[in-house]
């Protein structure tokens, strides 16, 4: 009868030891980009990584994919495209990602760039709920097409705010965001937060943003570059094994 309870001592140990371990595993993170570790491999590939986020060894993860869209009349340009830029833009100095195009032709070819978003967990697609950033410096000389100012922008997911009397259209692909016809000035000085818009989407595990520019407005020899910076973003992010 005593050696019986003796042995009977580490199996209850054991039952009782296993909830506790498992309980320094996070469910529930909220987080921002400005947190993240940023790489840039190139002007179309980048990622944000948040390393061991939920104390259980896998890294968290927004990646950035950028591809050629539409016309010929812009252009990625590599040496800033994907950069993380601190500089002061939309009003704020906070680490943004810098979408940048090269001007080819002054044509209302819709050229520019998409650029896909996706979360992930270890490499697994993963959802995050309350998804919150903004598209900052949306401006530009009014194109030739009369709709307005020549950056424009959409997004696959989310609605946006911002100030009408600067900027206009619902965030779609027959309808971006872009300057108002009636907008106090071709460009927004970076220490206003005129050409910005804030976006947010209840929940995502990817979405694309499409940054175009229709120069057609500018004098022949005026063919500047076009930039927006995108950010920092905030999310809530989930622990799937939590929920399993």
């Amino acid at each position: 009868m005593t050696q019986g309870l003796a042995w009977s001592v580490p199996v209850f140990a054991a039952a009782v030891a296993a909830p506790l371990a498992s309980a320094s595993v996070a469910c529930v993170e909220i987080i921002s980009t400005s947190t993240a570790t940023f790489t840039r491999t190139s002007a179309t590939a980048a990622v944000f990584t948040w390393t061991d986020l939920f104390g259980d060894g896998k890294d968290f993860t927004l990646t950035l994919a950028a591809i050629p869209n539409g016309g010929a009349n812009m252009a990625i340009n590599t040496t800033n495209n994907l950069t993380l830029d601190s500089a002061t833009a939309g009003g704020e100095a906070l680490p943004s990602v810098r979408l940048s195009l090269d001007t080819l032709t002054l044509a209302n070819g819709g050229g520019g760039e998409r650029v896909s978003f996706s979360f992930a967990l270890d490499g697994v697609a993963s959802s995050v709920d309350d998804l919150s950033y903004k598209i900052k410096d949306i401006d530009g000389v009014q194109a030739l097409d009369g709709n307005g100012g020549a950056e424009r922008v959409y997004v696959s997911q989310g609605t946006g705010t911002y100030n009408s009397t600067w900027i206009a259209g619902q965030g779609i692909g027959s309808n971006p965001w872009k300057s108002t016809t009636t907008a106090p000035n071709a460009e927004v000085i970076p220490t206003s937060s005129a050409g910005n818009v804030a976006v947010s989407t209840t929940s995502v595990s990817s979405f694309d943003l499409t940054f175009i520019a229709n120069n057609s407005g500018r004098a022949p020899a005026d063919r500047p570059n076009q930039n927006i910076w995108i950010g920092p973003f905030a999310f809530t992010a989930i622990n799937p094994s939590c929920t399993a």
